[in-house]
């Protein structure tokens, strides 16, 4: 979760490869030898290099520690410790070129060693070997994560791709009153489901409800979380069209297209609300027409299935969300932070269209502002400055015309947010009858100039009419 990442080196703001490995030297210098670090953030777009740091680089910045750091999404760099700890050596196969979303790592042409780059499923021969959080870590690390959302301004997070451990974490921060956030949480069944694991991932959603305690206004179960496709940086997200450098490559499915409609069908009959990360066309277009195929056939309102990410839709796609009422969540930083990075895998024209906001409300799409953290930056001013902009972190306009008021984009993080999760009747605005969550912020966001509007800085925030965080005076 993202309480969890805040601890962890943090790459997002680094424009070289050395600035990466003398955050991972000082990093090494507070930490017992042999102890793990880990990080995150890293776009080889932004970098000077234009490339990925190596095993052998940043076993000179800690060489007495695994070293594992995360990109921004779907790929990471182990240095020859961590790739020792998990066994991984010139003799280690490549992962099975038919396998879906099995990803792979990359080896150095002249010796045939690994360069300590892995990505999609492949990724997992090396988080095997780091030692999984205990519940107590859990929680602490939920704690130290809830008091920088309040400091950021928010009251509620959605968290998607939970398993047991994190939500019995969220179970205990609740049962201790330290649970400062609504938590809305959402079911791990989105990460790589290959066909022979599906009927496991459906015993394990059925089982899910033994872990009870949830439902109030504090914490909820709140749907399924499912990865449909990949993403733009990382040229996996599904198109129709092929990415600029690579002809060949629409991207890939992570979930088998001919399978997903029929596991939307099973949740949805089991009452869940379903979250599908899709980043590509093609995967939008699946997911909205499945989503109305389970609706039709077993009609329940009361469930809101959400298209989360919603980057590049086709027309017919923004028509029957509108029609249907299927929010768009999406997450409008990325145009800030990974803007650069859609306009290396797509080209410019391609890229700046993407998340047309203004499309999706002129045509009556519901649309929820988000972060995705801890992809990127979790603070909600930072989102509604990329929507009222689009203007990438090198300074590069994407398309203007979907550029969307601030009161919009206000509105998409505040009512949209509690549209998207069926709790607009409780929550989302300031009024008699719902619940007492607000912050106070030290600038009006509607008046002041762009760059400012970025930096908003809270005050205080109130949860349920208490108090729950506030700013040391500045």
């Amino acid at each position: 979760s993202t309480s969890l990442v805040l601890r962890e080196v943090q790459l997002y703001d680094c424009r070289s490869i050395p600035e990466i490995l003398d955050r991972v030297r000082q990093r090494a210098a507070q930490t017992p030898p042999g102890q793990w670090i880990v990080g995150r953030g890293w776009d080889e777009a932004l970098l000077a290099e234009r490339r990925h740091p190596t095993r052998w680089e940043l076993d000179r910045a800690a060489p007495d520690h695994p070293v594992v750091l995360h990109r921004v999404w779907n790929k990471l760099v182990a240095n020859s410790a961590a790739l020792a700890m998990a066994g991984i050596t010139r003799a280690t196969p490549d992962p099975p070129a038919d396998a879906r979303y099995a990803g792979g790592f990359e080896r150095d042409p002249e010796t045939g060693e690994p360069t300590g780059l892995f990505w999609d499923r492949a990724k997992e021969l090396v988080l095997d070997a780091i030692p999984e959080p205990s519940e107590a870590q859990l929680a602490e690390a939920l704690r130290y994560g809830c008091r920088a959302y309040n400091a950021a301004g928010l009251v509620g997070v959605a968290e998607p791709g939970l398993d047991v451990p994190e939500i019995r974490a969220y179970q205990r921060l609740r049962d201790d009153g330290q649970l400062t956030v609504r938590a809305d949480l959402l079911l791990g069944a989105w990460g790589y489901v290959p066909a022979e694991r599906e009927p496991e991932l459906e015993g394990w959603i059925a089982a899910m409800p033994v872990y009870g305690g949830f439902g109030d206004d504090l914490l909820r179960l709140a749907g399924v979380k499912f990865l449909l496709d990949g993403g733009v940086g990382d040229r996996t997200a599904r198109f129709y069209e092929p990415y600029l450098d690579e002809p060949d490559n629409i991207g890939q499915w992570v979930v088998d297209p001919e399978e997903y409609p029929r596991l939307v069908r099973w949740v949805h009959e089991r009452g869940w609300s379903i979250d599908t990360h899709t980043c590509g066309t093609a995967a939008q277009d699946l997911a909205v027409k499945a989503y109305i195929e389970a609706q039709a056939a077993a009609p329940n309102p009361r469930l809101r299935h959400r298209v989360h990410h919603a980057y590049f839709p086709s027309q017919e796609a923004v028509q029957s969300m509108a029609k249907h009422r299927i929010p768009a969540l999406v997450s409008t930083p990325f145009l800030l932070h990974l803007g650069d990075s859609f306009i290396a895998s797509l080209g410019l024209e391609r890229a700046a269209r993407a998340m047309p906001m203004a499309t999706y409300l002129s045509a009556g799409v519901p649309l929820a502002g988000t972060s995705d953290a801890p992809i990127t930056d979790f603070n909600p001013f930072v989102g509604i400055y990329a929507a009222v902009t689009r203007r990438t972190v090198l300074g590069r306009e994407l398309d203007q015309s979907e550029r969307i008021s601030r009161k919009e984009a206000l509105r998409s993080y505040t009512v949209g947010g509690a549209y998207a999760l069926g709790q607009e009747g409780v929550r989302g605005s300031i009024e008699p009858g719902k619940l007492a969550d607000l912050i106070v912020v030290d600038r009006d966001p509607l008046a002041v100039d762009e760059q400012s509007l970025k930096e908003t800085r809270v005050l205080r925030t109130m949860l349920g009419g208490a108090w729950v965080y506030e700013a040391s005076p500045a």
